[in-house]
């Protein structure tokens, strides 16, 4: 039964009063140190009470550029305080954050202007001549490209200004945050206010976060990683954030150690990155409390490498759409090294087969997700939003499997599974067993086109230095690990396994590549 007598002192829907996490961090701790730049070469730090002032300040400015609630501003720039203070500008004024990723040609770029119509675009000075041309490819032209560093000479650190806020609401757009875009054009998810703020509670609680944790940004900001992995939950906790421009395996090493991080995230690429660093060997990091990784499945070869540091070394999961913190990941999960864990406190998972009935422990399905945590939808595009989001449930296109104890655990992204003579291979499981040869350093397990069988496996594969492997060595190092019919067909020795802007394999385009040779094309 309802109270009526306490339907009258429901909070106002108009949520911009704590929305606002700069201010609320600064009223907080606003002597408290929140962020660590290296990113313009020379070691910064700045207070929450610092970056609010900072962040209203910048606000005024925007405003004074004709920025209003609603608009949207634009971003190409590597990683930096001045980036990060736009995305705490955005309550105070209501514009919508639309990153532009710097790793992109000029004509991808201008996809992406012509797609979110930004008014105005902030960018970094080496990044001029791409943002330039890529303007010149768009019909969209914004009002005005402003050069990122003019934000450093605002200089409002010291001086309080108040700005009025915008009316806001949970389900505020905050943020357009493109997918990868490795089938076809890339979309622009919508993030909410929602979905920042209950991802970074999410994230704190799952992990334990505290004001003590010091964290680097490897990730860019670009990238939903960037944002939502641990720079937006730290901030919210009060913790510090550690930047740096963009990821170098022997500064990471080296800022690790210096600046006494307690939990480090990245992608499995730039965790084996940093192995390769000669610095790896003698770091001991004494103060790191867990290792994460994201944006891909990490080897138990590569997580081997940071257990016998005596660290804590986990699996991550999630996607731009949802989350993208899901799942949470228990001291105990140690036995169980490939899960990603159980799902978090407001992340609703089920795995569904192809008959579209819920999965049994053990059995295959895709992974689907709803919650708080789940994006609004693509902007501009009603049709791809319905077939993500089915009765709620936002469709990943990724298979799972989940055990007994309701861990879950990541087989393969739908689409780069292969069927060969009517069975199921998954790319992850093969890779796993070629990694155990001795000679590989890394490798990327695909289909591609076979007469008899429909696909064939195949595999490229960067060999350690001063290595050599044939196919017909590969074939009898495998038969004792997995089934022939996992076995590659095909196998192409590379000097780099092709990557995405965010540091994933390729897998697109090398299924591209090899099946046009095995096609004689």
């Amino acid at each position: 039964m309802v109270n009526r007598h306490l339907t009258n002192n429901i909070p106002d829907t108009k949520l911009s009063y704590f929305l606002d996490i700069a201010e609320s961090r600064a009223r907080l701790t606003p002597k408290r140190i929140a962020v660590v730049d290296y990113s313009w070469g020379k070691r910064e730090s700045y207070t929450y009470e610092e970056l609010n002032n900072l962040a209203n300040t910048i606000a005024i400015k925007l405003m004074e550029y004709g920025i209003n609630q609603g608009d949207i501003v634009s971003v190409l720039s590597y990683t930096s305080t001045e980036y990060l203070l736009t995305f705490l500008a955005t309550p105070k004024v209501g514009f919508i954050l639309a990153p532009l990723n710097w790793r992109l040609s000029p004509s991808e770029i201008s996809f992406m202007i012509d797609d979110v119509k930004p008014k105005i675009v902030f960018y970094h000075s080496e990044l001029e001549k791409l943002l330039k041309h890529s303007i010149d490819q768009a019909t969209h032209k914004p009002e005005a490209i402003i050069d990122i560093e003019e934000l450093r000479k605002l200089n409002g650190r010291r001086r309080q200004v108040i700005v009025e806020k915008p009316s806001l609401e949970l389900e505020s757009p905050q943020m357009l945050l493109y997918t990868g875009g490795t089938t076809g054009r890339p979309k622009a998810a919508i993030i909410s206010y929602r979905q920042t703020l209950y991802n970074a509670i999410n994230t704190v609680l799952s992990w334990g976060l505290t004001p003590e944790d010091i964290a680097p940004v490897f990730f860019p900001f670009f990238h939903s990683g960037g944002w939502h992995v641990i720079t937006i939950p730290l901030y919210l906790i009060g913790g510090r954030i550690i930047l740096t421009r963009k990821f170098d395996p022997d500064e990471a090493i080296d800022i690790i150690e210096k600046e006494k991080c307690t939990v480090v995230i990245a992608v499995p690429t730039m965790f084996f990155a940093m192995t390769k660093s000669k610095k790896f060997k003698e770091a001991k990091f004494e103060s790191v409390r867990f290792f994460k990784s994201g944006g891909g499945m990490s080897s138990l070869k590569l997580m081997k490498a940071y257990w016998d540091k005596g660290k804590s070394y986990f699996q991550g999961y999630g996607l731009t759409e949802a989350g993208p913190n899901l799942f949470y990941t228990p001291n105990e999960s140690k036995n169980k090294p490939m899960t990603i864990g159980k799902p978090a406190l407001f992340t609703d998972a089920k795995i569904v087969k192809e008959d579209g009935s819920l999965a049994k422990p053990g059995e295959v399905g895709e992974l689907r997700i709803r919650g708080p945590i789940v994006f609004t939808g693509y902007w501009n595009r009603p049709n791809e939003t319905k077939e993500t989001i089915v009765d709620g449930w936002v469709r990943t296109g990724d298979l799972f499997t989940r055990d007994e104890d309701n861990y879950y655990y990541f087989i393969e992204r739908k689409k780069f599974m292969i069927k060969s003579g009517g069975e199921n291979v998954y790319p992850t499981e093969v890779e796993e067993a070629i990694r155990q040869h001795p000679a590989v350093d890394d490798v990327a397990v695909f289909g591609v086109p076979d007469p008899k069988w429909g696909e064939a496996v195949a595999a490229v594969v960067k060999l350690k230095d001063n290595t050599k492997l044939t196919l017909d060595e590969l074939k009898s190092f495998l038969k004792q690990i997995i089934a022939g019919y996992k076995i590659p067909k095909y196998l192409w020795i590379v000097d780099e396994i092709p990557k995405t802007p965010v540091g994933k394999i390729n897998y697109t385009l090398i299924k591209k590549t090899y099946s046009k040779k095995v096609s004689g094309e």
